[in-house]
């Protein structure tokens, strides 16, 4: 038995061969501790399996409309992804979180995702005649601090240019939604109908921006056919004169 390569190698080389994996693998060994006793804990599907993260408070948002989701490192979620999290006293209960961007912070064991809450669930018909429907955050202009991150995400370093006082949608980026089409939003006596005026796809990666304006609903109820279609006599009262 060599004490050097049986004992000393293995230990000092338990978190890699180089100074840097070491370092990288004591900080993800330190984010397992972390994750273990964390009362942010949360767990979600993605790709079929089942991943463990916590979910935790984002900056000064009191709304926790934004929240941090960190990850292990080896897991990598596209911008745009909608993840589940069920609360753990009531499964039925679900949250819907939109994976937002990705924090390069390399000096970490974790993953760093900002995810955005979706809040209403989007339904219309597009231009073929198909029901579509997607979750989305609805924000409107006073929501300064959902602006404000926009804006510096934003590759123009603007929002997207359109009337100020309408509404937006933020969600998955989706090929279906088109200028002009009708949404629904809510339930019942909630119901609420809106117009797309603009959207923009291209300043985040997998988001999508949709504004809109607030228009009546429609009726989009079939119209009625009737039991029988009356020809040839059916009709023939409406041609009698009266003479014997």
């Amino acid at each position: 038995m060599s004490y050097y390569n049986d004992i000393y190698k293995k230990r000092i080389n338990k978190y890699g061969t180089g100074y840097l994996q070491r370092i990288q693998g004591r900080r993800e060994e330190e984010f397992e501790r972390r994750l273990a006793k964390s009362v942010y804990k949360v767990s979600f599907n993605f790709s079929n399996e089942l991943q463990d993260a916590t979910l935790e408070r984002y900056k000064q948002d009191d709304t926790h409309t934004l929240q941090y989701l960190l990850t292990r490192r080896n897991l990598q979620i596209p911008a745009g992804t909608i993840i589940e999290i069920a609360d753990e006293q009531d499964s039925s209960n679900i949250t819907r979180w939109m994976v937002y961007w990705l924090e390069d912070i390399r000096a970490s064991g974790y993953n760093r995702y900002i995810v955005l809450k979706m809040t209403h669930l989007l339904q219309w018909e597009d231009r073929n005649g198909e029901q579509r429907e997607s979750w989305a955050y609805m924000f409107g202009q006073e929501n300064n601090m959902i602006k404000d991150e926009l804006k510096s995400r934003s590759r123009s370093n603007v929002l997207y240019n359109e009337n100020l006082k309408l509404s937006f949608f933020i969600m998955p980026l989706n090929p279906y939604i088109q200028k002009d089409i009708y949404i629904e939003v809510g339930q019942d006596e909630l119901k609420e109908g809106y117009r797309v005026t603009g959207y923009d796809r291209q300043s985040s990666q997998g988001v999508e921006y949709v504004s809109v304006d607030p228009i009546y609903l429609f009726d989009t109820s079939t119209i009625a056919t009737p039991k029988e279609q009356r020809t040839g006599d059916s009709w023939e009262w409406l041609n009698m004169r009266g003479d014997k």
